[in-house]
């Protein structure tokens, strides 16, 4: 083998070992770069506040500890984020809306059976809006024996549209009517007398077959009641769950802070 040969040999060796070491690099910083975060495609139900304000809710319902979720949730549902809204309440069907991206898991997936058995109908698609997302919120769906809870969304258009409103209720300490204002809620007792209030922002809520509200400092328990239903509605979009029912003394708000 001649001087010619071997440097050629020797640089085709070279050029190979560069164009191995340039692949190891180049795939490498791709293996490592972070992905795209996937979304969930969410299975909503549309519900309304009073008699016409729309917020859509997750189909699902997940353990109240399952943060995950509720993150995606969140990121699915950022504030500015467009929802596509029925004009019209069109049940039994739920809208299946996808938030920017494709889910590795079935997230709050139903098949709805008629009674024989067969797949059921489901209702022509409605007519829809584009509604901007304002703010989010949790619920509790179950308590026992284990806490679910359901995810909503709600929109610009009626961001604080609610208020002011007074409400008749029954429930701890004598409390028999509320007011809810644009900056808190108020209870009284039958005579008009001041019992107790919180700032939305302070407000902590469970809601279950009693509707237990914190404000930091004392605990309040609101019971069934033909007008509960808005309460309770309100303090959901508004306030902060935390689940309360069921709990250990220590673990509960004690009422008679």
């Amino acid at each position: 083998m001649n001087q010619d040969e071997l440097f050629g040999g020797l640089l085709a060796i070279f050029v190979l070992a560069v164009i191995a070491i340039g692949a190891i690099v180049v795939f490498g910083d791709l293996s490592i770069r972070p992905r795209p975060r996937r979304l969930p495609l969410w299975q909503y139900t549309h519900r309304v506040i009073g008699r016409d304000q729309p917020f859509v809710t997750s189909r699902g319902s997940f353990p109240a500890n399952e943060q995950r979720l509720w993150e995606l949730w969140v990121e699915s549902h950022k504030p500015g984020k467009l929802v596509a809204v029925p004009v019209e309440e069109q049940a039994p069907a739920p809208a299946t809306v996808p938030a920017e991206g494709d889910a590795d898991t079935d997230i709050g997936t139903v098949t709805d059976d008629g009674d024989d058995g067969s797949p059921a109908k489901l209702a022509e698609p409605a007519e829809t809006r584009q509604l901007r997302v304002s703010r989010v919120s949790r619920e509790l769906r179950s308590v026992y024996p284990l806490a679910l809870v359901g995810f909503n969304a709600y929109f610009e258009d009626y961001e604080k549209s609610e208020f002011p409103v007074g409400l008749i209720v029954r429930g701890s300490d004598g409390v028999a009517m509320m007011t809810l204002t644009a900056d808190d809620v108020v209870a009284f007792d039958e005579r008009g007398r001041r019992l107790w209030s919180s700032r939305w922002e302070r407000l902590i809520f469970s809601n279950a077959h009693d509707l237990l509200l914190y404000n930091g400092h004392t605990q309040i328990r609101i019971d069934d009641e033909d007008q509960r239903d808005l309460v309770e509605a309100l303090v959901v979009k508004y306030g902060r769950l935390e689940q309360m029912h069921f709990l250990p003394g220590p673990l509960r708000r004690d009422t008679e802070d």
